[in-house]
């Protein structure tokens, strides 16, 4: 009893005993000191495992962007990197955009086969020190992802034809756009027709001639320069000395009109440099580019040409050429990666009046043949860019022709120009014979061309600036063939008596005999214009085959 009794005062002054209390806290203390250090070694050694495949995942999506046969070259960068315990958990090809506008997380759409991007991810199991006895497992699982982007460029045009054709049609075709005689030489045209000018060249060239320096190529094209002042430019950079004659007498003979260049070449991704390197020059054909920068410098759009009997089988020919404004917003040459830009051509109407000699019956009589060519825009946009190898990059375009209609018919000349009326031909009467027959006739021919055609540039062809013609093939054997081999013929008899089949037949011979020179002619003209009838010219003028960046 009394050892109880002393017992009872000492519990009773334990809750207030301070003594042995910091062997407690140290002993809590060192557990919780214990677990941090084992969290902050496990999440360190984490995270610095993270980093490191970070590193390997961006070599290989970089190496990978840059390969046709992406799955290869990510496990062969992972190599090179010595990751040959991190696994690839997902490896996707597709198409990434850099528009702003769009959330980073949706700008990379996995699918296809000829994409520009890819995105990859690696994953590996790291050894957890400490965590395994807090988590029941030995390992640790890490994952990142790296997107890579390859950025391939593509300048190409539309409407840029070789003007390889004779009888002074390119000459009078460039005065008429002038709207003065240019005095060109047969060689002149020709040298021009067969000469390329670097368009990055000439922007640095233009920048110097309207003093701009330190402006970058987009805002050098943008700005407003004179007529004399682009055509120098293009001077200083056309190489051969007769080139460069030809190209400084038409400056000297033009008028000081300003023209926005910008409104011809959209040079994309290009516009914000400001030095051209040689070896990777977009070029444009000399000839198709002086007859763009008239036609939009001094507004003329109808030229009227007299080939006089300069056709062989034709006594007499009259042309008169309409060519309307250029679709807004579309350029006539581009550089770009994006699918929705396009180039088009402008609409375009040609009227050809002509005299045909008569035969037999009639021979003291010449036939009257009028034709009307109508022409719509022709466009082409960029459908891919293949650049495995420099030797064996492709770029394919998406082609629409040139649709409209030809017609055998009289039109109003005077209304050729404005291209919000329709033009309605109406019968033509073809010739009258006094006191014997008269004949009339009239034909037409609508032409396709709705659905966008595909065509395939390779490297060769792009280096050697190859153009492609794409056609509707509606018209098999050319367009006054098409249409006299069409035509609704009507002969009626002037009060005598007379085999109206002779009458018939002396005017099919005789125009059957016209139709194969005045298809060349309507095939000359159409080329100066850049668009033929049913067809449409593309040509690839430059490929820059990116180097994969990083994004997202």
């Amino acid at each position: 009893m009394k050892r109880l009794a002393s017992l009872f005062p000492r519990l009773s002054r334990l809750p207030g005993d301070r003594r042995g209390n910091i062997t407690m806290l140290f002993a809590g203390g060192l557990v919780m000191m214990a677990g941090s250090a084992a969290l902050a070694v496990d999440t360190g050694s984490l995270y610095l495992e993270k980093r490191r495949l970070q590193g390997v995942a961006d070599a290989a999506a970089l190496g990978a962007a840059g390969s046709q046969d992406v799955d290869a070259a990510a496990r062969n960068a992972m190599a090179m990197n010595q990751a040959g315990d991190a696994s690839i958990e997902k490896l996707e090809r597709g198409v990434y955009s850099a528009d702003s506008s769009l959330a980073p997380s949706t700008r990379f759409v996995a699918g296809g086969s000829d994409g520009n991007a890819v995105r990859l991810t690696l994953g590996r199991d790291v050894p957890l020190f400490f965590g395994k006895f807090l988590t029941g497992r030995p390992t640790a699982r890490v994952s990142v992802m790296a997107t890579a982007a390859r950025v391939d460029l593509a300048s190409f045009s539309i409407g840029s034809r070789l003007a390889s054709v004779g009888g002074g049609l390119p000459g009078q075709i460039l005065s008429g756009l002038a709207g003065t005689d240019l005095g060109l030489t047969v060689m002149d045209y020709q040298g021009l027709a067969n000469a390329d000018i670097d368009l990055l060249a000439f922007s640095d060239a233009l920048r110097t001639q309207v003093n701009l320096q330190g402006a970058t190529f987009g805002e050098t094209l943008a700005s407003g320069v004179t007529l004399p002042k682009a055509l120098n430019a293009m001077a200083a950079v056309a190489g051969s000395s007769s080139n460069q004659t030809a190209l400084r007498s038409i400056a000297a003979r033009v008028p000081p009109v300003t023209v926005q260049l910008s409104k011809l070449i959209d040079l994309g991704p290009l516009a914000g440099e400001s030095s051209a390197d040689p070896s990777r020059a977009i070029k444009a054909q000399s000839y198709a580019l002086v007859r763009e920068m008239l036609s939009l410098a001094t507004g003329k759009r109808q030229v009227d040409l007299d080939l006089g009997a300069g056709v062989p089988g034709v006594a007499s020919t009259k042309v008169s050429l309409a060519i309307g404004e250029r679709p807004a917003q579309s350029p006539w040459l581009a550089v770009t990666k994006d699918r929705s830009v396009k180039v088009r051509t402008a609409q375009a109407r040609l009227y050809m009046d002509t005299r045909v000699g008569g035969t037999g019956l009639l021979s003291a009589a010449s036939i009257h043949l009028p034709i009307l060519v109508e022409l719509a825009n022709a466009e082409a946009s960029l459908h891919s860019i293949s650049c495995p190898t420099p030797s064996t990059a492709t770029v394919t375009l998406d082609v629409t022709t040139a649709a409209g209609q030809v017609a055998i018919g009289d039109v109003d000349t005077g209304a050729l120009g404005n291209f919000n009326a329709a033009l309605t031909p109406r019968r033509a009467a073809l010739v009258k014979v006094p006191l014997l027959a008269e004949a009339t006739g009239q034909a037409q021919v609508s032409l396709g061309g709705a659905s966008a055609q595909r065509t395939t540039f390779t490297a060769q062809e792009i280096s050697a600036g190859t153009p492609h013609t794409v056609s509707t093939n509606d018209l098999v054997q050319g367009v006054a063939a098409s249409l006299i081999r069409n035509m609704d013929l009507q002969v009626n008899t002037l009060g005598l008596g007379i085999n109206l089949s002779l009458v018939t037949s002396a005017v099919g011979t005789a125009l059957q005999g016209a139709a194969a020179p005045l298809d060349s002619v309507l095939s000359d003209l159409t080329k100066l214009l850049g668009v033929g009838v049913g067809q449409a010219e593309v040509r690839v003028n430059g490929l820059r085959c990116g180097k994969p960046i990083l994004v997202g």
